[in-house]
């Protein structure tokens, strides 16, 4: 088991490498690395195009499509506008190749989601929908939306000061590393979320997570957002996508998340 020091993620997406996986410790526990029955997603489609993707992934060519449309969005203060999760649970057929991953409901996105309706209320779930999918699309005015609030000021101070560039970038980089590891255009296919294991013995997990914010914030960031937020709820979750080859595999794996709740919607910190 480690632990990914969120400083050393911000660095990193900093360098253009990655920064969505800031969210903590990892787990041990594991999830299959593919899927042989792929989801055909009808979600908002990638951000760069099929003609510079695959064979033809040129990185740069990608990145300015990614940094076009980022800063061409228009945010707003509506509220985030969530799909619809069916009723049905389903159950795979132990022979089938998806069976191990165990049973989901799937979204109005088409997005196969895991969980446990007894610990995660289904808006939390399409929350967290909502955020994945906003990375190969380069959807920053939704990113933004499903983001706390107060994180977003604080990044944005933190990075004009050290990096001299503003959120926009930062998703961009964000974006760019995904499609760098992924050959350009992808799309989320599966999302998994469970209970987070205890991580430190005697240490309280949520706590613990945000220690890294407070030391890149340099302020008591925990306590602001306690007092900001009506509850907070501790995670581990999974991303699986289909590539530009078409091949679904895993995007990132057992990594804590601790989601923010106020008024009665859900918020990430990354």
């Amino acid at each position: 088991m480690r632990r990914s020091r969120l400083t050393a993620l911000v660095l990193a997406a900093a360098a253009g490498t990655q920064g969505l996986w800031g969210c903590g410790k990892k787990s041990d526990i594991s999830m299959p690395n593919y899927a042989e029955t792929a989801v055909q997603t009808p979600t908002a489609g990638a951000a760069g195009g099929a003609e510079i993707s695959g064979d033809n992934y040129n990185s740069d060519e990608y990145y300015t499509k990614i940094m076009d449309c980022i800063n061409s969005a228009v945010t707003d203060d509506l509220p985030l506008e969530l799909g619809i999760l069916g009723n049905e649970v389903i159950t795979p057929a132990a022979e089938d190749a998806e069976a191990e991953l165990g049973p989901y409901k799937i979204s109005s996105s088409g997005v196969k989601l895991y969980y446990d309706a007894a610990e995660f209320p289904d808006e939390l779930l399409l929350t967290l929908e909502k955020y994945f999918i906003c990375f190969p699309s380069a959807d920053y005015a939704t990113y933004v939306k499903c983001v706390f609030p107060s994180y977003l000021d604080e990044m944005e101070s933190f990075l004009k000061k050290e990096y001299d560039y503003d959120l926009r970038t930062s998703f961009s980089k964000q974006c760019q590393g995904l499609a760098d590891n992924m050959n350009g255009d992808y799309r989320i296919t599966r999302i998994k979320l469970e209970t987070a294991p205890q991580y430190a013995e005697g240490k309280d997990n949520i706590e613990e997570y945000f220690s890294s914010l407070n030391d890149v914030f340099g302020k008591d960031y925990y306590s602001q957002v306690k007092s900001e937020c009506d509850d907070l709820i501790d995670a581990c979750f999974y991303v699986m996508g289909e590539d530009s080859y078409g091949n679904e595999n895993v995007i990132v794996s057992g990594y804590e998340i601790v989601f923010a709740v106020k008024d009665g919607r859900y918020y990430t910190f990354g």
